[in-house]
This record gives C-alpha cells, sequence and structure tokens, in this order.
C-alpha cells in the first residue's frame, strides 16, 4: 500500500458565514504549488456557496514574476466572480502588487491588506 503524497503546504480553511477564511502556508511558493491550494478554495467556495474569501499566506519564500502571471490566469480560471482580500505575513510587497495588478486586469477583484480586521471590513462592504 503507498503512503499519500505529502502537500508542500499547509492549508486551514473556514467557512465564516458570508465568506471563507483561508491560512496557507509552507516553506516555498511556486505557481504549481498555488494551483494546488486554489483547486481546493475553489472547490470549498463551490460547496459553501460562498465568492468572498480572505487568504492569509505565510510563504518564506514568494514566487517570481512568471509564476505570478500563471497564478493570476489560474485564479481567474477557477474563481472568476470571487472577491479575494489577502493578507501576506511575510510582507513580499512587490510580487503581491504585481500579483494584485494582474489579478485585477483578469477582472478578479482583489485588495491587499496588512491585518484581517481591515481585510474582513473590505469583504463585507463589496
Amino acid at each position: 500500500m503507498s503512503k499519500p503524497k505529502e502537500r508542500p503546504y499547509d492549508i486551514k480553511i473556514e467557512d465564516r458565514n458570508s465568506y471563507l477564511w483561508v491560512l496557507v502556508s509552507g516553506e516555498t511558493l511556486t505557481a504549481d504549488i498555488a494551483k494546488e491550494y486554489w483547486d481546493e478554495i475553489s472547490a470549498r467556495c463551490r460547496s459553501a456557496a460562498r465568492d468572498k474569501i480572505l487568504i492569509e499566506k505565510d510563504f518564506v519564500e514568494p514566487v517570481g514574476p512568471q509564476d505570478m502571471i500563471k497564478m493570476a490566469e489560474h485564479v481567474a480560471k477557477v474563481l472568476p466572480s470571487a472577491r479575494i482580500a489577502f493578507i501576506d505575513h511575510q510582507e513580499h510587497d512587490d510580487i503581491n502588487e504585481l500579483g494584485k495588478k494582474l489579478a485585477r486586469n483578469l477582472d478578479v477583484k482583489m485588495q491587499i491588506f496588512n491585518n484581517a480586521a481591515e481585510a474582513e471590513r473590505w469583504l463585507m462592504a463589496n
């Protein structure tokens, strides 16, 4: 019997009634890792009928620009009508700003925040 493949990230997802809260973390982020966790998030959004997500990301090593392009395209494909409030615990601000611009260019409603209270207020207002 083979052992299940271990994921290269940890993820917690909670349904907080009007939005999904997600904490995803790991050592190094890649476009392939992001695809896996965004697919999980997308499936939970569909099953819970949610289109708002507060995602807190805590990866030590961020992606580069090429991977960020792939990530934005994938999120736009799997969550085309979502509103995403984003917090990066590692504060990789430059690459996150690029991600936000790419996502918005693909009609994904995304905003970056420094704390969960601000992010939740934005989600509730939008």
